[in-house]
């Protein structure tokens, strides 16, 4: 089972992204799958939520006697594949890249990997960290960094970031930060920090669970960008999950280059189920847009997010759905 289908995960979920409703946790098959989500009022199952990146089908024992059924799903793992496989580089559907440590006896090992699929990348980094040293101080690095500091850090760049790549800034939305509180007050949130002469530089908040360590946000302070920062504290986290004996790195879904720098395989990411009618006609008209008129389409799309974030109530916009 992995983090998003475990009752800390869903009960937060439920006492943040819908408060006052009924709420249960259900296994739901969905065709030949079986996946853990939140049902509200008895009727709605949420395949969608923000911070739930993808599912990972229950295996056989793990289902309860009581199974309801649901129509679709997105994001569901598919299959698993290793890295440098065509199927990785094809630009077809969403992946999820991750690091096995089991392929490998010592750290080492795992470095000459990388170093072998990307020297010059590798070696850039290990010299801006010498400068970076050099000219600030010694590096402090904190496994779970409760300071004060740590959730202004993030929201603060990680907002900026969002809104400058035209993403929706989830952090405008006071859940957010509800949630991210309510995890770290239950012991299951994870807030690994990278400090230099005192100052925090990079942040990346996640969760590790039964050996593996994955996130929802990481992010560094843009001053120190030719240091490559948010390299740095990643840097810093592999070496510690292989250190703490995890059996796997997760960079959770997303297909960034920073994340097929470092991973050995990726979760192949598709739906289950029966789509809606209006999902296939939505679709259908927006790869035409896509495929006609690529202008239109990007600023339409721009124009979907900003709607999205004015005009929908806080509880719609939260649950994404």
């Amino acid at each position: 089972m992995n983090f998003y289908a475990t009752r800390g995960f869903l009960d937060a979920a439920a006492a943040i992204y819908f408060k006052g409703r009924d709420t249960a946790i259900a296994d739901v098959r969905i065709g030949n799958d079986t996946l853990r989500l939140l049902v509200v009022d008895g009727r709605r199952i949420v395949t969608k939520l923000q911070f739930l990146d993808f599912h990972q089908p229950l295996a056989p024992s793990e289902i309860g006697e009581t199974v309801r059924s649901g129509r679709f799903a997105e994001n569901v793992v598919r299959g698993t594949i290793v890295c440098g496989d065509a199927a990785v580089k094809d630009g077809k559907g969403e992946i999820a890249p991750y690091v096995d440590w089991s392929d490998f006896g010592d750290f080492d090992a795992y470095r000459e990997l990388v170093l072998n699929r990307h020297r010059g990348f590798v070696r850039d980094r290990e010299r801006r960290r010498r400068r970076l040293i050099a000219d600030h101080g010694e590096l402090t690095f904190a496994m779970n960094d409760t300071a004060d500091d740590v959730f202004a850090f993030a929201q603060k760049w990680k907002s900026r970031q969002l809104r400058e790549t035209d993403h929706d800034d989830f952090f405008a939305r006071p859940q957010t930060a509800e949630f991210l509180a309510l995890l770290r007050e239950r012991n299951l949130l994870v807030s690994s920090t990278l400090r230099v002469g005192g100052n925090l530089i990079a942040v990346w908040i996640g969760f590790i669970y039964e050996g593996c360590w994955s996130g929802w946000i990481f992010t560094y302070d843009p001053a120190y960008r030719k240091f490559a920062a948010g390299h740095q504290l990643l840097a810093s986290m592999l070496e510690e999950s292989f250190r703490c004996g995890h059996r796997e790195f997760d960079f959770s879904a997303g297909s960034d280059d920073y994340k097929l720098t470092y991973a050995t395989h990726v979760r192949l990411l598709g739906t289950i189920g029966r789509p809606p009618l209006s999902r296939i006609v939505a679709e259908g008209a927006k790869n035409g847009l896509r495929q006609w008129a690529p202008g239109l389409f990007r600023t339409a799309r721009r124009a979907k997010k900003a709607i999205g974030r004015t005009l929908l109530p806080r509880s719609v916009q939260a649950g994404g759905m």
